[in-house]
């Protein structure tokens, strides 16, 4: 039996692009989401060291900040007749944070000027969709990055946080139950009143706990869905309970298990990042052209874009290094000391 090749279906009709047909919210089947990062780079975290990092003209950029620990109580005179003498002298102390240019990930990829002339979508709408799609996952991409330079940058927990009750500090990290024991299922009540206390006595302000699934589902069922893993009011939330709730499959990777989290006050990490292109474009010719372009994170991610004797490449950067508050920002015998705003909680159910 033959077939008459007028009877074809059309080869609009015949292809749908999968995330048209499928109407999925925020492409949920073909990236993690990443509120870690998203936290980093919101208002609510932000402040100008990226911006104050990001100048100069060597592969290390380098800005070094100033300022002096709290003075000690014990450095206190009491019942003194002397009012005119004065012997301590105290000054600054300071820290460098630096991004090396050459430290980056991104996505690579090439096109076929031909293959596009034959492909069944409009080739500037197809290609645009397809440096989106390399930009998504060069977010995923820094989320990750962000995850595992975290984990090196812990602090710890004043020493007050050992006599608060229902929470047991253990070295650097907090460890509490989600569990009342002996029940699998039963939640221990006064463990966010313990974290809240934890909290408040290392000076942590508002914050958001970022990790596995065990603390993260805990927090949820006592605040009866407060907590959010995605696109939710993190602000709004930190002013009605303190504490923000996220989990993250990056973090949760990074710390090995989901018993694991992370306190994060607000503007206690912050990303920085690097440019080699100011701006989208900077520069071009006939050839190439040189730009930024930006992502779901709001990090501008350099741009490249090169045709080649019929090929067209295309590069996605970003240069990022996540930091911390330094380490000694409380000198030794301040019960803050160690403190510097993100510190680990461990989930520990006996």
């Amino acid at each position: 039996m033959g077939y008459t090749p007028s009877t074809l279906v059309a080869c609009p009709n015949l292809q749908e692009r999968l995330d048209s047909v499928f109407d999925n919210e925020n492409a949920r089947f073909f990236q993690d989401k990443i509120p870690f990062s998203e936290f980093l780079m919101s208002p609510l975290n932000r402040n100008e060291l990226s911006q104050r990092v990001s100048s100069g003209g060597s592969k290390i950029r380098t800005v070094e900040l100033t300022y002096q620990p709290r003075i000690l109580q014990s450095e206190k005179f009491t019942n003194s007749s002397d009012y005119c003498t004065a012997t301590s002298e105290r000054g600054d102390t300071s820290t460098s944070y630096e991004i090396d240019t050459t430290q980056n990930v991104g996505f690579e990829q090439k096109f076929d000027v031909e293959k596009l002339k034959s492909a069944c979508e409009d080739n500037e709408m197809w290609f645009m969709d397809q440096v989106g799609k390399m930009v998504a996952a060069t977010d995923v991409a820094v989320n990750a990055k962000n995850a595992s330079q975290a984990n090196a940058l812990l602090g710890g927990w004043s020493s007050d946080v050992s006599g608060i009750p229902f929470v047991t500090l253990n070295g650097d990290i907090l460890e509490v139950q989600t569990l009342v024991p002996s029940s699998a299922y039963e939640p221990f009540p006064s463990t966010l009143q313990g974290i809240q206390s934890a909290l408040s006595a290392s000076s942590f302000g508002n914050s958001t706990l970022v990790g596995g699934f065990q603390l993260h589902n805990y927090l949820e069922l006592i605040r009866n869905g407060c907590c959010t893993d995605y696109g939710l009011d993190i602000e709004g939330i930190q002013a009605d309970y303190g504490i923000a709730s996220i989990y993250d499959r990056a973090v949760a990777t990074t710390q090995g298990d989901n018993a694991t989290a992370w306190a994060v006050a607000n503007g206690a990490l912050q990303v920085l990042y690097y440019n080699r292109w100011s701006g989208l474009f900077e520069a071009q010719d006939a050839n190439q052209s040189y730009g930024q372009i930006m992502g779901a994170l709001g990090i501008p991610y350099d741009l490249v874009i090169k045709h080649d004797c019929g090929v067209i490449q295309v590069t996605v950067t970003a240069t990022t290094k996540l930091v911390a508050l330094p380490d000694d920002m409380y000198q030794t015998g301040d019960h803050l000391d160690g403190v510097k705003g993100f510190a680990e909680i461990n989930v520990v159910n006996s």
